[in-house]
């Protein structure tokens, strides 16, 4: 049995389409997500492309295993620094790492939910 992935590539706007990653579930896990890279992604772009798995970007030294990637999940090509690319840090030893830090060059501004939550309460109060 085979084991895929499913990659959808934001930088040059290609089609969602299966790949195959390992003949095991043993080899998938210790795939690391450079090597993961290396095979989905042009190498003249590897530089500027970030690997996202649901709303993480994935470091290349961590394996596939690590961020709990299994077979058929999906992950997203995208360009470093681009909107899709919010980013979170989720581990402690990521602290000061540059690529785990928040992108938001692109966001002009962040409402904190508290703001909005009251601008709506104040809407709701209005008379129509």
């Amino acid at each position: 049995m085979s084991f895929q992935i499913y990659f959808r590539d934001e930088i040059n706007k290609r089609e969602r389409m299966k790949v195959c990653v390992s003949s095991s579930e043993e080899e998938l896990r210790n795939t690391t997500v450079e090597e993961l890279k290396r095979k989905l992604i042009p190498e003249d772009q590897l530089d500027d492309a970030e690997l996202l798995y649901k709303d993480e970007t994935l470091k290349k030294n961590r394996t596939l295993g690590f961020y709990g990637i299994k077979h058929e999940d999906e992950i997203i090509a995208v360009r470093r620094g681009s909107s899709l690319c919010l980013c979170k840090r989720r581990y402690p030893e990521d602290e000061g790492d540059e690529q785990s830090l928040p992108l938001y060059e692109e966001v002009k501004e962040i409402i904190p939910r508290t703001r909005s939550m009251d601008n709506m309460l104040l809407d709701m109060q209005q008379p129509q």
